[in-house]
């Protein structure tokens, strides 16, 4: 006899992709490439949301999820707890947005977003994110390229000395 198996599936998070909610506001990161590197420029975007919270407990499991109309945001980005980069604080009309970056240094990023006049009081709500960055090839690339280059070279030398050696049959 056989029994049915239940399956579980789940999606991949991105490594550079996270979401953080603070009161009624989520913030979700991610980057393009999943994985950026180190001195070329990837898409780092932006998403705001609102948690409308129920008024009360009879109707607090319809609480709505929804992109804000608009927001002001500003980030700074920070390497062994220096500020490298900042994104001057910007008004968007939509609960979207994307920018092009480049991080200089690999190793972990962290990238404070603020968002500004949605807190309590209309006070500033600060969103901490770590973004990896690698260099893909590292020092090992120029050693490849080289090698490459030295290989092709000796084979060439090589087949020119043993085409000389081998002389025609007349």
């Amino acid at each position: 006899m056989m029994f049915p198996t239940v399956n579980y599936a789940s999606a991949h998070n991105n490594l550079n992709s996270d979401d953080q909610t603070i009161g009624n506001y989520e913030v979700q990161v991610a980057t393009d490439p999943e994985i950026p590197e180190a001195n070329h420029p990837f898409k780092l975007s932006f998403r705001v949301l609102n948690h409308q919270s129920a008024s009360d407990i009879w109707n607090s499991f319809n609480t709505q999820i929804s992109e804000v109309s608009g927001f002001r945001m500003g980030v700074r980005i920070y390497y062994n707890d220096q500020l490298v980069g900042t994104i001057p604080v910007q008004s968007f009309s939509k609960g979207e947005w994307s920018t092009e970056y480049t991080f200089h240094e690999t190793g972990n990023h962290v990238v404070d977003v603020d968002l500004y006049d949605v807190g309590p009081n209309g006070k500033t709500l600060t969103f901490t994110y770590n973004i990896t960055v690698l260099n893909v090839f590292g020092n090992i690339f120029p050693y490849i390229i080289s090698s490459g280059g030295i290989a092709f070279i000796v084979i060439v030398v090589w087949a020119w000395i043993t085409r000389k050696k081998v002389k025609p049959k007349h």
